[in-house]
């Protein structure tokens, strides 16, 4: 009679080598561990949570509400506990930046003395710029426009 079994007369088959239960058994621990600082995390924060409503802020930690118009701390206090200046703390940058962008905005449209001994002027933007359109820019070489006022050369 013939054999029906096509394995049993094939080589035994070698396994992959991979272990399975190692697998599991690293992925269990994994977890485990995960749980267990997760846990630990949850406690400690509630720990300190618990503490800073408990204890007392000290004075010089506390958030003060004094400003003034510049956005500063304090300004008239100078040093605190000693006799050397301290530096002003800036507490409102907004504002300070917003009072900046309004003296840069009048600088570049309105007349003003710039060095008033001296005879320098500023004028506004739009104005220099209109000047600068119907005169032109100078070139070298070129002969100079009739109505242009001639430039005091620098001596060496």
């Amino acid at each position: 009679m013939a054999d029906t079994n096509p394995h049993a007369s094939a080589a035994p088959v070698e396994g992959d080598g991979v272990s399975y239960s190692g697998i599991v058994w690293f992925v269990v621990i994994l977890a485990v561990t995960t749980l267990v600082c997760q846990g630990l995390m949850f406690v400690l924060l509630k720990t300190f949570k618990y503490q800073a409503t408990v204890a007392e802020v000290s004075p010089v930690a506390a958030v003060t509400e004094h400003t003034s118009t510049e956005g500063r701390v304090y300004p008239t206090v100078t040093s605190i506990g000693s006799t050397s200046a301290q530096p002003k703390l800036l507490v409102n940058e907004p504002l300070n930046l917003k009072a900046f962008r309004e003296h840069e905005h009048e600088v570049l449209t309105t007349y003003g003395w710039t060095d008033k001994s001296a005879g320098v002027v500023r004028i506004p933007i739009d104005r220099a710029k209109d000047l600068l359109i119907e005169r032109g820019l100078p070139v070298r070489g070129a002969e100079p426009a009739k109505d242009a006022k001639p430039v005091k050369e620098v001596k060496k």
